[in-house]
């Protein structure tokens, strides 16, 4: 798995999470990164959502990666009440974020280009 670094953001009374990926990663990476967010309880009922800054990685996009994001979705349909915000900075970064609005309309996703524009998104009702 990619080095992954995770903190928190404190905005008023919420909790926003942040990941950061430092190395190239790939979809099962992103997923594992899930997987340890939701086994070490990360989301607790004050953290709105989590901002992922993707900036320092390259993804490869294949169809593999819908059946894969698809599949983990349908296996763990809590993270639909979250936010997911990604910084990104590459067509490549946004297609993934795209991918996981296309594969299921409940999940609330959106790219941008600076952490300020993301926080705002994350902690609007």
């Amino acid at each position: 798995m990619s080095n992954v670094k995770y903190s928190f953001l404190d905005f008023f009374d919420q909790k926003i999470l942040l990941r950061e990926f430092s190395d190239d990663a790939s979809i099962e990476d992103v997923i594992a990164s899930f997987e340890e967010i939701m086994g070490m309880e990360m989301l607790a009922n004050n953290v709105p959502g989590v901002i992922t800054d993707l900036r320092n990685v390259k993804f490869e996009i294949n169809t593999n990666v819908f059946k894969r994001v698809s599949s983990f979705l349908k296996n763990n349909p809590e993270l639909y009440k979250y936010k997911f915000a990604a910084i990104t900075i590459s067509p490549l970064q946004v297609a993934l974020v795209i991918i996981g609005n296309t594969v299921s309309t409940k999940l609330r996703t959106k790219p941008f280009s600076t952490l300020e524009a993301a926080v705002a998104w994350v902690c609007e009702p």
